[in-house]
């Protein structure tokens, strides 16, 4: 994990990058005599995933500063010498609060504790990246859609057939839409005006007619073939 050290005191700066030079995990970026300095670094770099900082600075406290910093970090880590601060801090949505001198121990619980929130977010980020809910035929009723799972998808007048491996679904969103939605995902090719095909269960290509591993055939249409044509070619094999 990444992280930044904000503190106008330089031996509680390194006191502490040697405390973070003894988790393998751990990456110090930098370290600011105050908020402002580390906000402007923020504002430039965009993200530290852990940011420790002092609260009891003359340039800008820490507590003051906390609606920013919590912008650019997945956790806000107090590091302070005074125990009264506690309550700001919680209102602060901070993740922790180390007393100065900060122990090696201390140190180490708070660490674990992140690591695994850290691995839980990575985690998450990750499941988002594998699946789409579609609004179901009930109100307040969603369905959860592998997109491994999709084999192709129909354009059916106001409304879209998605078909899948185990069978279909259908959810009332246009096909323009939906082709838009998934425009990140580099499996998926629209090949007419009614329908996307996902090309993990694209078989072959005879002509102009797209043959789907589920034994459905379709048309590439004229204003989609060239594309389509092209991205075949690009991975064709060549003698």
């Amino acid at each position: 994990m990444s992280c930044i050290v904000i503190d106008d005191e330089p031996h509680a700066i390194e006191e502490l990058g040697e405390l973070i030079g003894q988790v393998p995990h751990l990456t110090l970026m930098q370290s600011f005599p105050d908020a402002k300095q580390a906000i402007a670094y923020l504002q430039e770099t965009g993200h530290a995933d852990i940011i420790f900082s002092d609260i009891s600075m003359s340039v800008l406290n820490g507590i003051d500063a906390a609606e920013i910093l919590n912008n650019y970090c997945h956790f806000l880590v107090y590091v302070t010498a005074y125990r009264e601060y506690a309550p700001e801090a919680f209102e602060a949505k901070a993740d922790g609060y180390l007393l100065k001198p900060v122990s090696y121990l201390s140190f180490r619980q708070k660490i674990e504790d992140l690591t695994n929130k850290f691995q839980d977010i990575i985690r998450l980020q990750k499941d988002e990246h594998q699946f789409l809910f579609i609004k179901g035929g009930q109100k307040s009723s969603y369905i959860k859609i592998k997109y491994s799972d999709i084999v192709y998808i129909e354009a059916m007048l106001n409304y879209i057939m998605i078909h899948t491996t185990t069978g279909h679904e259908i959810t009332y969103i246009g096909l323009k839409a939906m082709e838009d939605m998934l425009q990140s995902k580099d499996i998926f090719f629209r090949i007419n005006k009614s329908i996307i095909i996902s090309l993990n269960y694209l078989d072959r290509v005879d002509g102009n007619i797209a043959r789907l591993a589920n034994g459905q055939s379709y048309q590439v249409g004229e204003k989609y073939k060239s594309v389509f044509l092209e991205f075949l070619k690009k991975h064709t094999l060549r003698p």
